[in-house]
């Protein structure tokens, strides 16, 4: 039996929801990094210390599953001339978790409690920006939902995630800019950790978008 509307066989069925598996381990990181902002936001510690540790856990079982997974695609007769497309995806996907935990670490380092750096973590535009990181996210998990339901539904769904993903690129660009308007400024090694901080959490939605990209290019060779 194939899944509806798409070229799997039934064997491949459980690698698709291998797959769904993988991302729901992915956002859960990206959900607990929000969730970390928040905290740091308000300088729990304790509850700063946890959620670091709970992204970096999640990273590593992001890890451990994608590489059970990929192993099980490179040594079975799964996917025909699209079984590069389905690691990439993977890859892509655990790309997503490896940015919320470099970005995870900067929060937890001191560097990060310093005042400027949480007022910049607790701001409105900040907030936006984590935001639309996480909605980015979300679109690539409902995207990839609709490996179930057909080319059309899949098609229909590519736009969203790249609509997210250049809310995103604006609302970083929004925080950007306050970094570096700060009539106060912070010493350069602050001014240069918070950008990378910034690039790094936006590179949550990037390697979404990436990861969308792969399933276009599977959608284009005909699975789906």
């Amino acid at each position: 039996m194939k899944i509806p509307g798409l070229s799997f066989e039934s064997k491949e069925r459980a690698i698709v929801a291998g797959i769904l598996k993988e991302y729901s381990i992915v956002h859960e990181s990206v959900l607990d990094f929000q969730k970390l902002t928040r905290a740091s936001s308000s300088r729990d510690q304790a509850a700063v210390a946890g959620l670091v540790q709970k992204v970096l856990d999640s990273e590593q079982a992001s890890a451990d599953f994608r590489r059970s997974l990929s192993t099980e695609i490179a040594e079975g007769a799964f996917f025909g001339g699209v079984r590069e497309d389905m690691l990439d995806l993977l890859g892509r996907l655990h790309d997503v978790a490896d940015c919320a935990k470099g970005a995870a670490r900067f929060i937890g380092s001191d560097a990060a409690l310093d005042g400027f750096a949480l007022a910049l973590i607790a701001s409105d535009s900040a907030t936006e920006f984590f935001a639309d990181v996480v909605g980015t996210v979300e679109a690539l998990g409902s995207l990839l939902e609709a490996f179930e339901l057909g080319r059309k539904e899949m098609m229909g769904r590519i736009p969203k995630v790249e609509e997210m993903e250049r809310a995103a690129d604006a609302s970083k660009d929004e925080v950007t800019r306050a970094l570096f308007a700060q009539a106060e400024r912070p010493d350069p090694v602050t001014v240069i950790q918070m950008r990378d901080f910034l690039f790094t959490t936006d590179g949550m939605a990037d390697r979404a978008q990436d990861a969308s990209d792969v399933v276009l290019i599977l959608v284009a060779k005909g699975y789906g």
